[in-house]
């Protein structure tokens, strides 16, 4: 999906990724920020990275996503090994618990299932905490989180040991339901920032 919008579009690209998606995302910038395109002579870019509530986790060490944040998947998910899935049976609270009920419904109604393998599997290299992409990574904390608590939001990040650009915004967990426009002028405001670096 990067490849097309760098090469042929000929688009720099800030990448935003949510929740459980900070571990793919990070490891799918590998080898495409600023200094390593423009060794290659390119001239686009992954020029940042922005996280939404997201877990992020180094990667890289062999340890998957339940072994690196401690042995245990939060209370609101289920394993269903049958079906290789890890389950939500109630979502709203943990997920929607701060959007209107016609919005929380028609959200829960769409919400699918993760696979068990992408919980249980070594963790990709990240690159947020790559050289290149110094100063070119932030972090945006929904502080009335019920899924991923704003307080483990901080610990992740205090977890990382690097320095983040940080913004809160006052939503539960789907902060892209609950309070789009405020969400999106952030993400404009930070991707402005991260081209002009």
């Amino acid at each position: 999906m990067l490849f097309p919008v760098l090469d042929l579009e000929k688009h720099d690209v800030v990448i935003v990724s949510f929740s459980y998606g900070g571990i793919p995302a990070s490891a799918a910038a590998r080898g495409l920020s600023k200094t390593e395109r423009e060794a290659e002579g390119k001239t686009t870019s992954v020029i940042g990275q922005i996280f939404v509530a997201a877990i992020l986790a180094k990667g890289g060490d062999g340890k998957d996503v339940v072994s690196t944040f401690g042995g245990h998947l939060p209370p609101h998910i289920r394993v269903d090994e049958e079906n290789n899935l890890i389950r939500c049976d109630d979502p709203k609270p943990p997920l929607f618990q701060d959007l209107s009920p016609v919005l929380a419904d028609a959200a829960t109604l769409s919400c699918i299932s993760h696979g068990l393998t992408s919980f249980t599997s070594p963790c990709p290299p990240a690159t947020w905490n790559a050289e290149a992409f110094k100063g070119r990574c932030a972090y945006i904390r929904t502080l009335k989180d019920q899924a991923v608590p704003y307080e483990v939001q901080n610990m992740i990040l205090q977890g990382t040991g690097q320095e983040w650009i940080t913004r809160d915004i006052d939503t539960g967990h789907s902060a892209q339901l609950a309070a789009p426009e405020e969400l999106s002028k952030m993400i404009i405001e930070l991707g402005v920032r991260m081209g002009a670096l």
